[in-house]
Protein backbone atom coordinates (compact mmCIF):
# COMPACT_ATOMS: atom_id res chain seq x y z
CA UNK A 1 0.00 0.00 0.00
CA UNK A 2 1.18 3.52 -0.84
CA UNK A 3 -0.49 6.49 0.86
CA UNK A 4 -1.56 9.17 -1.60
CA UNK A 5 -2.54 12.68 -0.55
CA UNK A 6 -5.86 14.00 -1.74
CA UNK A 7 -3.86 17.02 -2.93
CA UNK A 8 -5.20 20.31 -4.22
CA UNK A 9 -5.96 21.87 -7.59
CA UNK A 10 -2.88 24.07 -7.87
CA UNK A 11 -4.34 25.93 -10.86
CA UNK A 12 -6.67 27.67 -8.39
CA UNK A 13 -3.69 29.40 -6.74
CA UNK A 14 -1.51 32.15 -8.12
CA UNK A 15 2.19 31.81 -7.36
CA UNK A 16 3.49 35.31 -6.72
CA UNK A 17 7.28 35.46 -6.86
CA UNK A 18 7.56 39.26 -6.72
CA UNK A 19 8.91 40.96 -3.58
CA UNK A 20 6.29 41.75 -0.95
CA UNK A 21 5.49 45.26 0.26
CA UNK A 22 5.46 44.10 3.87
CA UNK A 23 6.63 41.13 5.98
CA UNK A 24 3.48 39.10 6.56
CA UNK A 25 3.28 35.73 8.27
CA UNK A 26 0.17 33.67 7.49
CA UNK A 27 -1.53 30.77 9.27
CA UNK A 28 -4.61 29.03 7.86
CA UNK A 29 -6.46 26.36 9.79
CA UNK A 30 -8.59 25.49 12.77
CA UNK A 31 -7.92 27.51 15.89
CA UNK A 32 -7.51 24.54 18.21
CA UNK A 33 -4.93 23.62 20.84
CA UNK A 34 -3.06 21.05 18.72
CA UNK A 35 -2.39 23.68 16.04
CA UNK A 36 -0.16 25.48 18.58
CA UNK A 37 -0.82 28.95 17.20
CA UNK A 38 0.36 30.26 20.57
CA UNK A 39 3.87 29.10 19.59
CA UNK A 40 3.72 31.32 16.50
CA UNK A 41 2.50 34.26 18.58
CA UNK A 42 5.35 33.80 21.06
CA UNK A 43 7.84 33.55 18.18
CA UNK A 44 6.61 36.90 16.85
CA UNK A 45 7.70 38.55 20.11
CA UNK A 46 11.24 37.31 19.45
CA UNK A 47 11.53 38.86 15.97
CA UNK A 48 13.57 42.01 15.40
CA UNK A 49 11.10 44.92 15.51
CA UNK A 50 12.86 46.39 12.46
CA UNK A 51 11.34 43.55 10.40
CA UNK A 52 7.90 45.09 11.06
CA UNK A 53 6.16 41.71 10.83
CA UNK A 54 2.39 41.26 10.84
CA UNK A 55 0.53 37.99 11.34
CA UNK A 56 -2.70 37.01 9.55
CA UNK A 57 -4.68 34.18 11.15
CA UNK A 58 -7.39 32.60 9.02
CA UNK A 59 -9.85 30.12 10.48
CA UNK A 60 -12.20 29.56 13.36
CA UNK A 61 -12.23 27.33 16.37
CA UNK A 62 -12.61 26.95 20.09
CA UNK A 63 -9.30 28.67 20.90
CA UNK A 64 -9.97 31.99 19.17
CA UNK A 65 -10.85 33.90 22.36
CA UNK A 66 -7.81 32.46 24.17
CA UNK A 67 -5.55 33.38 21.24
CA UNK A 68 -6.99 36.89 21.09
CA UNK A 69 -6.31 37.25 24.83
CA UNK A 70 -2.74 35.95 24.40
CA UNK A 71 -2.23 38.39 21.52
CA UNK A 72 -3.21 41.25 23.85
CA UNK A 73 -1.05 39.89 26.69
CA UNK A 74 2.00 39.64 24.40
CA UNK A 75 1.51 43.19 23.10
CA UNK A 76 0.84 42.03 19.55
CA UNK A 77 -2.71 43.34 19.04
CA UNK A 78 -1.60 45.96 16.50
CA UNK A 79 0.28 43.34 14.42
CA UNK A 80 -2.10 40.35 14.45
CA UNK A 81 -5.35 40.10 12.48
CA UNK A 82 -7.90 37.37 13.14
CA UNK A 83 -9.79 37.03 9.86
CA UNK A 84 -12.09 34.18 10.91
CA UNK A 85 -13.51 32.07 8.12
CA UNK A 86 -13.06 33.65 4.68
CA UNK A 87 -14.26 32.89 1.16
CA UNK A 88 -11.96 31.26 -1.40
CA UNK A 89 -11.11 34.53 -3.16
CA UNK A 90 -10.08 36.24 0.06
CA UNK A 91 -8.06 33.20 1.09
CA UNK A 92 -6.15 33.19 -2.20
CA UNK A 93 -5.51 36.94 -1.81
CA UNK A 94 -4.09 36.37 1.70
CA UNK A 95 -1.78 33.64 0.38
CA UNK A 96 -0.65 35.93 -2.45
CA UNK A 97 0.27 38.86 -0.21
CA UNK A 98 1.95 36.80 2.54
CA UNK A 99 5.73 36.50 2.85
CA UNK A 100 5.79 33.16 4.65
CA UNK A 101 3.35 30.50 5.83
CA UNK A 102 3.88 29.33 9.42
CA UNK A 103 2.42 26.17 10.91
CA UNK A 104 3.31 24.91 14.38
CA UNK A 105 0.77 22.08 14.43
CA UNK A 106 1.53 18.71 15.99
CA UNK A 107 -1.56 17.07 14.46
CA UNK A 108 -1.32 17.37 10.68
CA UNK A 109 -2.21 14.26 8.73
CA UNK A 110 -2.15 16.02 5.33
CA UNK A 111 -2.10 19.79 5.79
CA UNK A 112 -4.08 21.05 2.85
CA UNK A 113 -3.29 24.62 3.97
CA UNK A 114 0.45 23.93 3.65
CA UNK A 115 -0.09 22.59 0.12
CA UNK A 116 -2.14 25.70 -0.73
CA UNK A 117 0.70 27.90 0.57
CA UNK A 118 3.19 26.00 -1.57
CA UNK A 119 0.92 26.33 -4.61
CA UNK A 120 1.00 30.07 -3.92
CA UNK A 121 4.84 29.98 -4.00
CA UNK A 122 5.15 30.72 -0.30
CA UNK A 123 8.07 29.46 1.74
CA UNK A 124 6.82 27.42 4.68
CA UNK A 125 8.15 27.29 8.23
CA UNK A 126 6.66 24.19 9.85
CA UNK A 127 6.91 22.08 12.95
CA UNK A 128 8.91 18.89 12.37
CA UNK A 129 5.88 16.75 13.17
CA UNK A 130 3.54 14.24 11.58
CA UNK A 131 2.93 15.01 7.85
CA UNK A 132 4.71 18.37 7.74
CA UNK A 133 8.25 17.05 7.13
CA UNK A 134 6.86 15.10 4.17
CA UNK A 135 5.79 18.39 2.59
CA UNK A 136 8.49 20.78 3.80
CA UNK A 137 12.05 19.93 2.83
CA UNK A 138 14.31 21.97 5.08
CA UNK A 139 16.25 24.60 3.14
CA UNK A 140 14.48 23.82 -0.15
CA UNK A 141 10.87 24.99 0.11
CA UNK A 142 10.96 26.15 3.69
CA UNK A 143 12.29 25.29 7.11
CA UNK A 144 11.40 22.89 9.91
CA UNK A 145 11.62 23.60 13.63
CA UNK A 146 11.19 21.45 16.71
CA UNK A 147 7.54 21.43 17.81
CA UNK A 148 6.83 23.94 20.58
CA UNK A 149 10.17 25.74 20.20
CA UNK A 150 9.17 29.37 19.63
CA UNK A 151 12.81 30.49 19.73
CA UNK A 152 13.75 28.18 16.84
CA UNK A 153 10.59 29.17 14.97
CA UNK A 154 11.56 32.84 15.32
CA UNK A 155 15.03 32.06 13.97
CA UNK A 156 13.60 30.22 10.95
CA UNK A 157 11.11 33.04 10.27
CA UNK A 158 14.00 35.49 10.43
CA UNK A 159 15.95 33.33 7.96
CA UNK A 160 13.09 33.57 5.47
CA UNK A 161 12.25 37.23 6.04
CA UNK A 162 15.87 38.41 5.74
CA UNK A 163 16.94 36.19 2.83
CA UNK A 164 18.11 37.93 -0.30
CA UNK A 165 15.93 37.69 -3.44
CA UNK A 166 16.40 34.39 -5.23
CA UNK A 167 18.02 32.76 -2.21
CA UNK A 168 17.36 29.07 -1.83
CA UNK A 169 18.82 28.82 1.66
CA UNK A 170 16.37 31.36 3.01
CA UNK A 171 13.53 30.06 0.83
CA UNK A 172 12.11 33.53 0.77
CA UNK A 173 9.70 35.70 -1.09
CA UNK A 174 11.54 38.79 0.14
CA UNK A 175 10.09 42.15 0.98
CA UNK A 176 10.70 44.90 -1.52
CA UNK A 177 13.68 47.10 -0.73
CA UNK A 178 12.47 49.88 -3.01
Amino acid sequence: MIPISCGIDRTRYTPVIAPREKNRVLFVGRLTTEKQIDVILRALTRLDPALDVTFDIVGGGDQRKNLEALTQELGLADRVTFHGLVDEGTLRELYSRASVFAIASIAELQSIATMEAMASALPVVAANAVALPHLVHDGENGHLFEPGDDEELAARLTDVLTASPGSTSGCSVPRSTA
